[in-house]
This record gives structure tokens, sequence and C-alpha cells, in this order.
């Protein structure tokens, strides 16, 4: 709620638009899409490559259309191999790497620049859904809006914990030899080729190295969702394993220690919060149901409660201690929880019931990913949702 736009309107290395060169990947995506997301690069002021994954056409005439080069590679890369082509025809001091399903705001170049203060590696921007009406697309919105208010007080000090692969701006210096190692190419988790996670990786580099990753949250990139929950539900398990990954490799490397405490706790927090909910679940219905049929007591003659157990319950709901203990963490509870709903409702722009009502269910599903994601994190070869 504190987060305050950047004003400066240069960076300390008064970089401009120029400085960037902008490299697009394209492999099977929508040419209607694609269209869009070209056409809102070449209005950035900087040079725009875009790089078909072997393939050409339709990509290479859109992208020429609308005064872009085109460079197709030969054979399928996948998005690592495409990227890592990329340093070899990048000669700015800057780049940026944009999806082809996502659409830039006009001046966003120029924006991000200025948070490209002397300690920072890396500029992410705001993500925003496009609703189609859909209500996948509101789930997915309130989960990019939930994200939003965790890592806009992260970026004030801190690094926020990934750089949207779906547009992100660095230092060419700082990424070159990265993108280019074999660590990056041949990723590898527990043993298997993963071609996941480029963009966590690349963030948990920059990082490691000293640098800090933030975001422009005045800047929006905005991009399509599935069109499925099941496609949705794919997507936060392919995340989460993601996740998991390198919540353990930054705990285990020191890039959490380096990134800083608000890093750390939040890092902490967002993965674990999921377990110990699950772990409380249960106690509660290891406790709970061997008592049920109190519910039922009076309703059902034919059942009986221990007499005992209802004294017990009576008893310690009369203790003045216990009571105001548990009202007090119940109120901080309440209150935090409107606390965050308010900050979320902030950053929504209209049909606000809607994000929330759908966002529920998104909730759910990414609590129940989580989950099992942590199980199956080594399960990494495949993208699951294309």
């Amino acid at each position: 709620m504190k987060y305050r736009r950047k004003h400066n309107d240069k960076s300390g290395d008064d970089f401009t638009a120029k400085d960037v060169t902008i490299v697009m990947p394209v492999y099977k995506e929508d040419p209607i899409v694609f269209e869009e997301s070209v056409a809102s690069a070449s209005q950035q002021g900087s040079q725009v490559y875009v790089l078909g994954d072997d393939c050409d056409e339709p990509y290479k005439s859109i992208a020429e259309k609308h005064g872009c080069a085109f460079i197709r590679v030969s054979p399928h890369r996948g998005k690592r191999g495409i990227l890592s082509y990329s340093m070899k025809i990048v000669k700015t001091p800057l780049v940026m790497f944009l999806d082809s399903d996502t659409v830039l705001d006009h001046g966003a170049v120029e924006d991000m620049i200025k948070y490209l203060e002397e300690d920072v590696g890396g500029v992410g921007t705001n993500i925003s859904i496009f609703r189609n009406g859909h209500p996948v697309s509101y789930t997915s919105e309130f989960v990019e809006r939930v994200r939003e208010v965790i890592f806009k007080s992260m970026s004030r000090k801190s690094s926020v914990m990934v750089l949207d692969g779906r547009c992100a701006l660095y230092r060419t210096n700082l990424v070159m030899p990265f993108l280019t190692s074999r660590e990056f190419q041949d990723n590898t988790v527990m043993g298997k080729k993963s071609v996941l996670g480029d963009d966590r990786q690349l963030t948990s580099y920059i990082i490691r190295s000293g640098y800090r990753a933030v975001k422009d949250y005045d800047v929006y990139a905005r991009t399509y969702q599935y069109s499925s929950f099941k496609k949705f539900f794919k997507q936060q398990i392919r995340w989460g394993r993601v996740g998991w990954t390198y919540f353990f490799k930054d705990i285990a490397s020191g890039s959490a220690r380096k990134a800083g405490p608000l890093y750390t706790f939040n890092l902490i927090y967002m993965y674990l919060l999921p377990i110990f909910t699950a772990v409380i679940g249960i106690m509660t219905l290891i406790y709970v149901l061997p008592h049920i049929h109190i519910l039922f007591y009076g309703v059902i003659p034919s059942m009986r409660a221990d007499p005992y157990l209802i004294h017990r319950i009576v008893r310690d709901h009369r203790v003045p201690l216990l009571f105001v203990a548990r009202s007090f963490v119940d109120f901080l509870t309440s209150a935090s929880a409107v606390i965050f709903g308010v900050s979320i409702s902030t950053t929504m722009k209209g049909e606000k019931a809607k994000v929330f009502a759908y966002g529920s269910i998104g909730l759910l599903m990414m609590f129940v990913s989580t989950i099992y994601a942590l199980f199956t994190f080594y399960k990494q070869d495949r993208w699951l949702t294309r």
C-alpha cells in the first residue's frame, strides 16, 4: 500500500529505448495474438528481433509488416535455446525478453529503464490478464493481483522472487554469460533435463550475482490465459514444481540470504503456508471426527454424547484467559484478511466481484497444486499446458 512509482526521468546510466533490444521467441502462436504483441513491441522505440523456433510463416510476414527483424532458428530449440541463441545478435547494453502472446503498454521500455539503478540487474512488469468472459481469465487475474500486492513490497528494498518470463528487461553483460552457459541450456533437476523455470533460474542468478531484481508496477504486460480450468490447474502445477525447486536451491545456495530478510521471509512463507494449512487441517480432522456425534446430540435420539467431553468443552470455554486469547487470535486473523483483501481490491480494475468470486476457486486450486507439486517437483520434463 506504500508503493510509489519511480519519479526520476533517467536512471543512473541514462539509458534510452534505443539501448534496448527486444527479443521475441515464437512457436505455434495464434497469428492474431502474435500480431498484437509485435505491434506493441514495434512502438517502443527499440530494435525488435522475432526469433522463429524452427518456423517462419505467417510470423515472418507479420513481423516485417511492423518493421521488426525476423530470424528463423533451426532446428527446434525450445525457449531456453532461443534465449541463449539471442545473445549472438544482441549488441545493446540492455535486452528485453517478450513472449509472443504478451502485449506491452505504450512507452513501457522507457518507464522500465528508470528502475535500472546501479544495484538493479533486471526489471519486470505488472502482469494483467485479458478478460474474455471465461471464468479462468478472472481466476488468473486474481492470482496476478495477489502476487502484485506481495511483490510490490519486495520491490521497494529487496528483490522479487521471479521476473516473469512473459516480459522482463536485463543488463546484457550481466545475463549473457549465464544464458550461453551449459548450466542454463542444459538445466537439470535430479538428473533429468528440465525445460521449465527459465525466468526463475535467471532471477536467481541475478540475485546470486549481487544485483536486485525489481518490478515496475506502473507498466502492464497484458497476456492471454488458458480457456479451461484443467489447463489452469496444470499451469499451477508447473509453476509449483519450479517454485519448490528454486525454494530449495535459493536456501541452499545462499541466494535468499543475499536478497535480504524480506525476500527470505516471503520465500519461506509462500511455500510453507500451504503445508502448515494442510497439517492443521489434518490435525483438526483427527481431533473432531471422533467427537462428531456431539453435533447430532439431541437431534438423533439414538446417538449419545460423552457427558465428560461435553463438560470439558463447557469448562474450557469458561476459562477467561483461553477465551480472551482465542478471541484476540480470531480478531487478528479477520483483520489481516480484510487488510489483504482491501490491498488486492485496490489493484483491480473493474468487475471486482467476479475476480474475487472466481479467485476463491483459484486459491483452492493453487493450494492443491502446491501440495501436489511438492511431491512431484522432479517431474519437469514436460510443459504440461502445451
